[in-house]
């Protein structure tokens, strides 16, 4: 499955899988960790082979941080 990363609407990434989406989560929090430690500034998109049409379907981040 192919996922997006966005933070405040902005795409940043294009991950395949969801342990990918894991560790893009942890390397943002890392990096953010005094602005955005519990990452609420991202949004995760899961991008199916009709996203062009559908937009693709945004999943709670919680379900992909350790």
């Amino acid at each position: 499955m192919r996922y997006e990363l966005l933070v405040d609407g902005k795409r940043l990434a294009r991950v395949d899988g969801e342990e990918a989406v894991r560790a893009w989560l942890r390397d943002y929090r890392d990096e953010h960790d005094i602005s955005d430690p519990g990452a609420t500034h991202v949004q995760v998109r899961r991008v199916t082979r009709f996203a062009w049409l559908t937009g693709g379907e945004l999943v709670p981040r919680e379900q992909f941080i350790d």
